[in-house]
Order: C-alpha cells, then structure tokens, then sequence
C-alpha cells in the first residue's frame, strides 16, 4: 500500500464526547497518588511511564529505518507504483508519539495517551513495512527475508491507525474514561467495529499490491466471508462515527466548564485540519493533522494556560463573519456585473451591503459565540438572577442555602464560609487547590470571609471566577448578616423569657412567703381590735400597736421585693449594655468624671440569676467607686474561665482603709455571689486602688450540688 493512503481519510480523525467532572476527580486522585505514599500506584504508574516512552522511542526508531530501505532508488525500479513517502510525515508520527509519550508521563491512567500512542505506532507500522516490503520484494536477489509478510503488514495496519482515533478516543476525551454508561458501551462497540474491519482487511488482497505490481498473498478469501466480517464492520464503523461526531456537538453544546472549552478547542483543531484535506498543499495538511494529538494533549492538560477560550470566541467570531463578507461581495459583484458590466458601482453596492449587515451580524454572532464558550458564564446577569432568587425561597440553612449556589454559578469546587472568629458557619464540596478568601461586609461591618477553591480541573481560580464570586459575594453577606440578626435575636429572646418567667417565680414565692403573711396578720390584727372594742376597751391600743408594727414590716417586705425587681436595663440592653449605662448614670467617662473601661469576652447566654447578680455587684462596686475612691480610672471585664463567669472591677483610687469593716454594700455584694453558689474577694490593687473579683457559676445546678462557698 502506498505511503498516500495515510495521508488520505485521515481528515475525521479527531471528534470528542462526553466528559465527566467526577471522573477527572477519580483520575486525578489516582495519579497523584504518588505524593501520599502510595508504593504500589508508584510502582504501577513508574511502569506505565517506561512502557509509554518505549513505545515512543520504538515509533521514532521505525520511521528512521524508512530512508536506509528505500536508499539506492528503490522507487524507481519498474515494479514499483508508489510515490515515495515523503520525511515531512515524521513530524504526523512524532507528534502522536511524543504527545502521547507526554500524556502519559503526566496521567498514567489516562487511556488518551496510550490511543496517540498506539496510532503514532501504527502508523509509522504502516510506513516502515510499506518501505522495507517494496525493497524486499523487488531486490534482484531476494535476499531480504519476509517481504510479502511486511507487505501484508502494511496493507491493514493503516486502518486503524486511523479508526482508533476517530471514533474510540473521543468518547474518552479528556479523562481517559468514558462519562457514562452508554459512551462505554459505544467505546465497546467501536473497538468492535474497528477489529472486524481489521480482520476484513487483512484476510483479503485489499491493498497488497499498491506499493509493487502484482503482489499477492497466498490465500483468497471467499465471498461469503468478506460479507460476514465486512458488513457488520461497515455497519458498526458507519453508526458509531455518526454517534461520535453528533455527541461531540451535542455535548459541546450542553457542556459546563471546562468540559465547553476542551471540546470546542479539539473542534476547532478538527475543524482547522478538515479544512486543509481539499486544498492542494500536502504539507500543510501534514501540519493541521499533526497539530491534533498536540491539541488532545493541550486540551487535557494545560487547556486554561493558553487562553483557549479567547482563540476560541475570537476564531468562531472573525472566521465566519470573513467568510459572510467573502460570500456577500462575491455574490452581489458577480451578480450586479452583468447589469452594470463596467465601474466601481458593483464593488460599491456590495460593500454598503456589507456595511449595513456587518454591524448587527456580528453582534448576534457575539452573543452566540458567547454563549457556546463560556455558556452561563456568558450573561452574569443570570447567575446573579438566579443567585438571587434563592433569596425568595425558605431554606432550614438559608447560608448553605445561599453558599451552594454561589459556588454552583461559579463553577468552584468548594466554598466556606467562616465567622470572624474563624469558625466555619456553611461549607459546600471539598477542598482541593488553591482557594482565595473574599471578605464578607454589610453596611460597612464585616461579617466573615468566604474561600473559594478553583474549578474542577484547575490549579487555582481564574480572575473571570474571581471578579464573579466578589459580584456575588454580597448577596451573600446579606444572608449571613440576616442569619446572624436572626441568631442574636433567638438568643435575645431566649434570655428575656427565661429572665422574666424567672422573675415571676421569685416574685410568687417572695408574695407568697413574705408579703402574704404579714398581710394576713394585720387583718387578723384589726379584726381582734374590732372584737376588743366591744368587750375589752383597754386592750385596744395593744392591738393597733401590734398591728402597726405587723403593716410597718410588710412595708418593708414591699420594699425589699420591690429592690429585688430585675433591673430593666437588664432586659433591654443586656448584661454588657446594662453596665455602661449604670457607669453612664455614676458620671464615669465624662468631663470631671473617672474614666472608664468595660471589656467583655464573647459569652454564652447567661442564667438569669447569674446575670443579675454579676449586674448587681458590678452596680454597686462602681457605685462605691464614684462616691468614695476618687478614682481617675476604672475598669470592668466580664470573662469566662473554667466554667465560670468572672467579674472584676478596679480602680486606682485611695482604695480600702487599713481600719475599715466590712460595710453593708460589702456584704451585699457577698451575699449576691453567695446566692447563685460563687464567692466574691475584696482586695488592694496594685499599686493603689480596689479590686473587686468575683467568681459565678454558669452551672447552677452543679454548683448547688458542691454547696455554696463560705463567702
């Protein structure tokens, strides 16, 4: 078979098909296992590499050995009815080779690297046996062994050197795997097709004689065997093409990225070699088909690096929009010429048609070219807008809600988002790459930061996803600002209704057991005086007396409830909020005033007991404070340590006297921390000054259990 057959029918070698992003994660996973210690995928894939090199070399080895067997003119002895084979065919058989050696070397696992490889192989199979058989086979002296076995070599192995790209690698484009079900039976029914379509080649005469005059093998194949074997392989080689060439349109169609931007590059590689099969410059279809496994390499590997996606807009927009201009000055030149046979008014009517057409043409083209590349990502409006919409949903977690739809109209891989103290409020997929982190602000605060990993397939985010996610990031921030208010307001609530059902308690018992009876003795009281004025005039004023004394103590109770009251600033600003507003009250952080400092660690919801009484004694230590240390300073800090919540009140005034006892407002303050199981400890500052620290419970059960502290 002459060295020509090559060179044609090898215009449909390239189409692609599905492509799974799972499945690149799988094969990704497997391949850099190498880094995770794994000694047996190290040891397989160190295989893999030197089998795939080898197979490299031993292709480069062969087509080398085509010069040495047609040297002395062999194409010029009678016999012989080839052309020759020209030298520019080695750079077709070393780009399958070293392209597929390449692959390999970096994704061991993935089967397209073994494909080019293999076709590089037989391709130069095909060339070296062609070259050696004619040599052998036309010798004088027949002194070269196994010329008719190279001939009959070289008639079939061209076949699939061709088939097998065509129709078997796309469906495995760019993983190595097919993506589904249905491509791996297609794949199965295309090795198939192409094994029959072997058989039917090899068993007959086929090509055999191309290369030399006369050539025949020794056997015949009958008819009906031909028909057996051939016309399945027609049939399968005929369907599984036309289902390859339509689902790689299909899928570039469909496709999301970076499955869009692989396929549209190999089909715009395709496209660029079909388009050379009928010109009349051999070398330069020699340069269009060895740039295809150079493409399927790219398109695996370093498809992002190269800005494929702006070749690709750029040559889907400018060629057809050249060719429309070609076609309409063309058309409307030819057409006008035989109204108007002479002058420039044809050429001028055919470019003011142009001109009106260009403009609206090409903007739709546009759009259109968009929308094939970059698919969604084409119109941010609409990732925006159906961002947005989730909005209107009602979601249990409107933050994960919120976060995977983000990350799902971007593309990332995975996305966090973390609160400022770092911990992580909403996650969606797993981390891998390189990510950015993006802050989270609402109304000028900020609220978090969001971190999104790159997208499937890619090292690290590209500045396209980028600008999308910081357009996208404060809708975000809306939610989780929302979700937080909604956080702090259940909490809120919360401790508003524990205070006040707390509160009721206390104030039932304190009626039931203080106020109560003392009321019931005074009508016990003026009921006995009643009784007295009838019988027993004189012990009247006994009676009243008594019973003066029992109204004068439920007035003191009434007081003594009416003290105890939860302070309402509790309720309304909280603990921390309650604080600055009673040393608001004291004159402290004013003009002649001692200054002030309050600071509060990030503290669970307090026990209303507990809250009341670190209020209270913070009250009246600061109460003291103003009217007796003439302070400069004073300071305030709520912490929790070990359980408890400790508050500790100094300042830098004269501090306690050497003499001094123990006061009442002392012994309220003890009393307090008594009350909810803690202790309170009155000491000096250093160097002068007063340092009130008192250690409460949050656990009050745990702490009723160990008994309360002496105070």
């Amino acid at each position: 078979m002459p060295p020509g057959r090559i060179r044609h029918g090898t215009g449909l070698a390239r189409d692609g098909l599905p492509y799974a992003p799972g499945l690149l994660s799988r094969d990704s996973r497997l391949d850099s296992a190498h880094t995770l210690g794994m000694g047996a995928v190290r040891d397989d894939d160190r295989v893999r590499r030197i089998g795939g090199w080898s197979l490299a070399v031993l292709t480069l080895f062969l087509f080398a050995t085509v010069p040495f067997s047609l040297a002395g003119g062999v194409m010029d002895r009678p016999e012989v009815v080839g052309q020759g084979v020209d030298l520019w065919l080695g750079l077709i058989v070393a780009a399958f080779a070293l392209s597929g050696a390449a692959l390999i070397q970096l994704r061991p696992r993935n089967w397209i690297g073994w494909l080019l490889v293999v076709s590089g192989l037989l391709q130069v199979t095909n060339l070296a046996a062609d070259a050696y058989a004619t040599r052998a086979l036309t010798d004088p002296d027949q002194s070269l062994p196994l010329g008719l076995a190279a001939a009959w070599l070289a008639s079939w192995t061209w076949f699939p050197s061709l088939l097998l790209p065509a129709i078997v690698l796309p469906p495995l484009y760019p993983t190595g795997r097919p993506a589904s079900a249905f491509w791996s039976w297609h794949v199965r029914l295309s090795l198939v097709g192409v094994g029959l379509a072997v058989l039917a080649v090899a068993t007959g005469q086929g090509g055999v004689d191309d290369t030399v005059r006369g050539t025949q093998l020794p056997w015949d194949a009958p008819t009906w065997w031909v028909w057996l074997v051939g016309l399945p392989a027609v049939v399968l080689l005929i369907s599984t093409a036309a289902v390859t060439v339509v689902g790689t349109l299909v899928r570039a169609i469909r496709a999301k990225t970076p499955e869009r931007q692989q396929l549209l590059w190999l089909l715009s590689v395709v496209a660029a070699m079909v388009a050379t099969v009928f010109t009349e410059y051999r070398v330069l279809f020699g340069i269009t088909y060895g740039l295809v496994p150079v493409a399927v390499t790219i398109g695996v590997l370093r498809y992002r690096l190269l800005g494929i996606e702006v070749a690709l807009r750029r040559t889907l927009l400018y060629v057809p929009l050249t060719l429309l201009v070609a076609l309409v000055i063309g058309g409307l030149t030819a057409a006008l010429a035989r109204l108007v046979p002479e002058g420039p008014l044809p050429l001028l009517a055919a470019s003011a048609v142009v001109a009106l057409l260009v403009i609206p043409v090409a903007k739709r083209l546009r759009t259109l070219v968009d929308r094939l590349v970059l698919g969604e990502r084409a119109d941010p409006l609409t990732l925006v807008d159906r961002v947005g919409a989730g909005l209107e949903v009602e979601h249990d977690d409107p933050v994960a809600s919120m976060l995977e739809a983000v990350a799902s109209a971007a593309g990332t891989t995975y996305a966090v988002v973390r609160d400022l103290e770092g911990r992580v409020v909403a996650e969606v997929g797993l981390a891998g790459g390189a990510g950015l982190d993006l802050p989270l602000r609402h109304r000028g605060v900020q609220l978090g930061t969001l971190t999104i990993g790159p997208r499937q397939g890619s090292a690290r985010v590209t500045e396209q996803d980028l600008r999308l996610v910081t357009a996208l990031a404060p809708h975000l921030a809306v939610v989780v600002g929302a979700a937080r208010l909604s956080e702090e307001l259940a909490r809120e609530r919360t401790r508003v209704t524990t205070a006040t059902l707390a509160e009721r308690d206390r104030l039932r018992r304190d009626l039931h057991d203080g106020l109560g009876p003392s009321l019931a003795g005074i009508a016990l009281g003026l009921q006995a005086a009643s009784a007295a004025h009838r019988s027993d005039p004189d012990a009247v004023p006994d009676l009243l007396d008594r019973t003066r004394a029992e109204a004068e103590v439920a007035v003191s109770e009434i007081r003594r409830v009416l003290d105890g009251l939860r302070p309402t600033s509790l309720d309304l600003r909280g603990l921390e909020g309650a604080v600055r507003d009673t040393a608001s009250s004291l004159g402290m952080g004013h003009p002649g005033g001692p200054a002030f400092y309050l600071k509060t660690d990030a503290l669970p919801l307090l026990p209303p007991q507990v809250e009341e009484a670190a209020f209270r004694i913070v009250a009246e230590s600061l109460t003291n404070v103003a009217r007796h240390s003439a302070a400069d300073h004073c300071a305030v800090r709520l912490a929790r340590a070990n359980g408890d919540l400790r508050v500790l009140v100094s300042d830098d005034g004269r501090g306690l006297s050497p003499g001094a006892g123990s006061g009442h407002g002392l012994d309220s303050m003890r009393r307090r921390a008594a009350d909810v199981g803690g202790n309170l400890l009155v000491e000096p500052a250093n160097p002068h000054g007063t340092l009130v620290t008192a250690v409460l419970p949050l656990d009050l059960q745990s702490a009723a259990r160990r008994g309360r502290p002496s105070p």
